[in-house]
């Protein structure tokens, strides 16, 4: 007989709650990892960023440039910056470069309303941790259990080359990518789709890696790999020949000319017999190509996924500029979430031929022959911490890095003479601590050429083909500027 009393009923309902307990318990034990792996790696490099910009180790060329376009989206105004007018060939000098004129990257407004809520220039360092802090959930709910892989990924040295150098629309990117890459192993394709279609909201080459995200569909769902094989390179081509001219004061993207720095697609496409030669020398790029796949056991190369990096890497190693060839800097930063879902998926892989009948008659697929599969997390995660010593965050270990020096402290009084509102030239550390609530430009050669300035804030050790301060300083003194104040090599005029 059923057990119809009051307590038999309470029982069953415990029964039941219990039993819809378990799947939300399992839940949280199994995001709690990621979770915290994410905060630690958030935490980390916020302290980080932040501490390098209080030493004076953030520049006008990338930080001030992007805050000054967040501060234009904050006030309801598309992006531009006084600062990138400096390297322009002509533009408005007066009221900004258009930054949409540069590279399309509208997603960085998503900034502007918090910016207007809190107007810190910090905000952009910190929103950039945060990021990647994201990106290194996603890592670590796709390895767990190989929770390792995760530390790993948030330990990587293209992540690290990111929080290192400034602010950069890369960020944006990197937890795109890497939900793109996650909803592709979890075979959701239309969720990929539409993740790897928002990275054309963060700059115009992407496409060329919406095109390969359309390729691996296509084995899949044709159609939707086919919208993508065709949005991809089509979206490319409208922003480089359409929007971003449109925006530019001489209206033209200025990647396909062909002098200096902006020498990039065009001096591959006009010898393209050359191009294999490209992507292999000078030898740069052959240590790029190690750093990306030693720390992963080259396991990585066994997953389809690692076509993603393919369209970054062609760009970078056939562009004429160096900065783009080697491990320095942000550019790498969008290949890490590839490389290491790649070796996820590999690893998955190998699990799962393992476990087959195959390798009973097919024993050379065996995907690990000279190293188990379980001892690779450990081994990737061995060898990212043993590349630390060469890697920007090597600076936390220097005493140095958490002390005020007698320049550091000249600094902070420099930048903190300039009124609110004032129209200022600044050397290129100085710069983005005057954005927040200056008109800022780059104290160059020629800036009373094109811009009024009542300040002027220079750092005299820190001449560069731009910028020399003695040049700067008689230019000032001829236009009757006087000194406010010199110490530790800092030099501040007004007029």
């Amino acid at each position: 007989m059923a057990d119809t009393s009051i307590t038999g009923v309470a029982r069953a309902a415990d029964a039941d709650e219990t039993t819809s307990a378990a799947p939300r318990t399992t839940l949280r034990a199994t995001l709690r990892t990621p979770a915290v792996l994410a905060a630690a790696t958030t935490v980390v490099y916020t302290v980080f960023a932040l501490r390098r910009h209080f030493l004076f180790r953030t520049y006008a060329y990338d930080l001030g440039i992007f805050g000054q376009g967040v501060r234009s989206y904050a006030a309801g105004h598309l992006p531009t910056s006084t600062i990138r007018s400096d390297s322009a060939p002509s533009g408005p000098w007066g009221h900004g470069f258009p930054l949409l004129g540069d590279h399309f990257s509208p997603i960085v407004g998503v900034l502007g309303p918090l910016y207007r809520l809190w107007p810190h220039i910090e905000l952009l360092l910190i929103a950039q941790s945060v990021l990647v802090g994201c990106s290194v959930f996603i890592v670590a709910r796709r390895a767990a259990p190989h929770w390792w892989l995760a530390v790993a990924y948030a330990m990587s040295w293209g992540l690290q080359g990111l929080v290192n150098f400034d602010f950069h629309e890369v960020a944006f990117a990197v937890p795109l990518i890497a939900l793109a890459l996650d909803a592709y192993l979890a075979q959701r394709w239309v969720a990929c789709a539409w993740w790897a279609a928002s990275l054309l909201l963060v700059k115009e080459d992407a496409g060329l890696t919406l095109a390969v995200f359309g390729l691996l569909l296509w084995r899949h769902d044709r159609r939707i790999g086919g919208v993508l094989c065709v949005a991809g390179p089509v979206a490319t081509a409208l922003l480089v020949l359409v929007v971003i001219p449109h925006f530019n004061p001489q209206h033209v993207y200025p990647y396909l000319q062909s002098t200096g720095r902006q020498a990039s697609a065009g001096s591959a496409l006009s010898q393209p017999w050359l191009i294999p030669v490209h992507l292999v020398w000078p030898a740069t790029k052959l240590k790029t190509l190690a750093m990306l796949l030693i720390p992963t056991a080259l396991l990585a190369l066994r997953s389809p996924l690692i076509l993603v990096g393919v369209p970054t890497l062609l760009m970078r190693f056939t562009s004429a500029d160096h900065m783009y060839w080697g491990t320095d800097y942000h550019y790498s930063a969008i290949l890490m979430p590839i490389v290491f879902f790649a070796l996820i998926d590999a690893l998955a892989r190998s699990d799962t031929l393992a476990r087959s009948d195959t390798l009973r008659w097919r024993p050379d697929l065996r995907p690990t022959r000279w190293i188990p599969a379980r001892w690779v997390p450990a081994v990737v995660t061995v060898v990212t911490i043993g590349l630390v010593p060469l890697s920007p965050l090597r600076s936390v270990f220097d005493p140095g890095f958490w002390h005020d020096g007698p320049r550091t402290a000249s600094a902070r009084q420099a930048v903190a003479l300039v009124p609110a509102g004032a129209h200022v030239a600044a050397s290129n550390a100085l710069a983005p601590h005057l954005t927040d609530t200056a008109q800022v430009y780059l104290a160059t050669d020629t800036v009373f050429a094109h811009a009024q300035v009542d300040w002027v804030v220079l750092d005299t050790d820190a001449d560069d083909w731009l910028s020399h301060s003695a040049t700067i300083i008689g230019q000032a003194q001829s236009a009757g500027f006087r000194q406010v104040f010199n110490a530790s090599g800092y030099v501040v005029l007004r007029r």
